[in-house]
């Protein structure tokens, strides 16, 4: 098993989330439509090597990541701009990555081989899930998550993430299903060597 640390956020010292949570928003549209700006925190908080914050500290992270990567009528589908505008946010804290993208999995074992390189190498994964046809993703069509670690047993991986604050696991081979109904893209970053 290995997990990468996401942030644990409190409110009056209890628990509520395992990463940001859109509801969080006071904003109804970000409420609905701010998946990307959640992601963008949780990967934020990441690099930040920062774990645990109160509620409205981490709100005030998402309401930025929110500004930069404001959502149209179709959501923030657009697994390039999100990298680019993260890397720049990030850039102003002096932190240098690059992304490493996947944006097509040619078969289950493509879309694994990424997500457990990613994560061994200690760095999460932004996936966009445009559809899914399988009943435990339902609620995450249109929809970001991030994949934060795995779980191996004898014949399969299971996938840790982290949707709308909590934390979550799906079997492997239901989430890496490349059947022709299922699009899904996914990102990772890396360090850039070259700042």
């Amino acid at each position: 098993m290995k997990e990468l640390q996401m942030p644990i956020i409190y409110d009056q010292q209890q628990r509520i989330g395992y990463g940001g949570n859109q509801d969080w928003f006071h904003d109804e549209w970000a409420q609905k439509a701010g998946c990307a700006s959640v992601l963008a925190s949780n990967l934020y908080a990441f690099y930040q090597q920062q774990e645990k914050y109160n509620k409205d500290e981490f709100l005030g992270v998402m309401e930025d990541m929110f500004n930069l990567m404001t959502p149209g009528n179709m959501g923030y589908p657009f697994l390039y701009k999100f990298a680019r505008t993260f890397i720049a946010r990030m850039k102003q804290d002096n932190c240098y990555l690059k992304p490493v993208y996947q944006k097509k999995s040619k078969n289950y074992k493509h879309a694994l081989d990424f997500v457990l390189k990613s994560i061994d190498e200690g760095h999460p994964v932004g996936m966009l899930i445009l559809h899914h046809r399988a009943k435990e993703l339902e609620e995450d069509n249109w929809h970001w998550i991030c994949l934060s670690g795995y779980i191996e047993s004898e014949s399969h991986y299971r996938i840790v993430f982290s949707d709308c604050g909590m934390r979550r696991e799906i079997d492997s081979r239901i989430l890496f299903d490349t059947h022709h109904h299922n699009v899904f893209k996914m990102v990772r970053m890396q360090n850039d060597p070259t700042k």
